[in-house]
């Protein structure tokens, strides 16, 4: 009898069975909640590093292009730490990597029993996973200025309610560290959309608007900042949530807002029939800032949502021809988590099927459709065998491979598909 041997064809979308164990690295700790790939010129070049919570502090870990953990990171691939020593629970929400030699770990700190106070907090490690002293206090900052006193702050509703994060990029001509944080409505900055700048070495940067910080609403109502991009013109893009709707603001180098960007400064995304929650800003060529997220119908049906805008901030008509991307499959929820750019400067999305807990993958393209040459229809097939759960965090790799990391059975894990 003659047995088959031919292996079915590989193609982009599909797990890559050579990552790992079958696709997928399970880790220590409960979740990983941001990875990134490494893309400065040197032997880690192309390794992964990425950040995930355990117990009440966090670790940096870093795994080989293979998916294998790298020992030569760390303590046998980890690095334990938190954001304030001992007491409180350290959250992380992302991870960059700031040059060769320099990792940054964003995040938030809790504080209180049960805990009632979360701070948004950095903190700068050493490429090989040690803590960097030279930044802020022992390597780390944690933000503790006083709510201000002049500004709206109605509820936000117990749906929206979730974890905090915090989101920052570096001013390239100063290397200033520019923060957004997103308190989801915990306290004690909830209600508040929150910039932070710090200098070089990790402080409060007081020539931004005098103290370091600006808290803003929009409409004087509860706002919450999920994203920022720094502009070439020294700008920077925030987006974010405000009521039942997402938005996007430009402001200058001093943190005042443009008024020559969509209205008054602001693009606001309405959709009629539920809630919009946006969780990721990027920056496509031309200076096209796209959001992606997530919209909850009237029904509790939740749907992926994707948009563009054109550089002041108008609906852009090259992107589904001006109009959102709906991302859906029939009959279950579907919510998006994250966004990144690929190496072609395409978007790439991951979330889950979320009424199954099974994580998904999403590619879509330039003119903002989802791309067929990617998976089925443009994201990834489910089996339940071979994938996670949930998914927190995903970048690319090599030949636009996409990286997904979240948990699986509640362990930590990262898989790989296909680019």
């Amino acid at each position: 009898m003659l047995i088959n041997t031919t292996q079915p064809a590989r193609r982009a979308g599909d797990l890559d069975r050579t990552f790992g164990l079958d696709g997928v690295t399970v880790l220590e700790g409960s979740e990983v909640k941001a990875i990134t790939v490494l893309k400065s010129p040197g032997l880690q070049q192309g390794k992964i590093v990425g950040v995930l919570r355990d117990g009440s502090d966090f670790k940096l870990f870093r795994l080989n292009k293979n998916g294998a953990l790298d020992t030569s990171f760390g303590l046998d691939g980890y690095s334990r730490w938190g954001f304030l020593g001992t007491a409180g629970t350290s959250i992380p929400t992302g991870i960059r990597e700031l040059s060769a030699d320099k990792l940054l770990v964003t995040g938030y700190l809790q504080e209180g029993s049960p805990a009632t106070q979360n701070y948004p907090a950095v903190a700068r490690f050493n490429g090989e996973g040690t803590i960097d002293l030279l930044f802020g206090k022992n390597g780390v900052f944690v933000f503790r200025e006083p709510l201000p006193t002049g500004l709206h702050s109605s509820d936000i509703d117990s749906g929206d309610i979730g974890e905090a994060a915090l989101a920052g990029a570096i001013i390239p001509a100063s290397h200033k560290l520019l923060l957004v944080f997103n308190s989801r409505g915990l306290w004690p900055y909830n209600n508040q959309g929150l910039l932070i700048q710090l200098t070089p070495n990790g402080h409060l940067d007081t020539l931004f608007n005098n103290t370091g910080y600006a808290f803003f609403q929009i409409e004087q109502q509860s706002t919450a900042s999920v994203g920022l991009i720094i502009r070439d013109n020294g700008h920077f893009l925030v987006a974010g949530n405000s009521g039942n709707r997402g938005f996007v603001a430009d402001f200058d180098a001093t943190g005042t807002i443009n008024p020559l960007f969509g209205t008054n400064g602001f693009t606001l995304f309405n959709l009629t029939g539920g809630i919009l929650r946006l969780n990721s800003l990027l920056l496509q060529p031309d200076d096209k800032p796209a959001v992606a997220g997530s919209f909850t119908t009237t029904g509790s049906t939740v749907k992926g949502y994707v948009n563009r805008l054109s550089p002041s901030g108008h609906p852009d008509p090259d992107f589904n021809a001006g109009q959102a991307l709906i991302v859906e499959r029939p009959f279950v929820s579907l919510q998006l988590n994250s966004a990144e750019l690929d190496s072609e400067q395409t978007i790439v999305v991951a979330g889950e099927l979320n009424t199954r807990g099974l994580a998904l993958a999403g590619r879509i393209t330039a003119q903002g459709k989802m791309d067929s040459t990617f998976g089925i229809d443009g994201l990834t097939a489910t089996p339940t065998e071979g994938i996670l759960n949930y998914t927190n965090s995903v970048t690319t790799g090599d030949l636009r491979q996409v990286l997904i990391a979240g948990k699986k059975a509640m362990r930590s894990a990262v898989s790989r598909y296909l680019g």
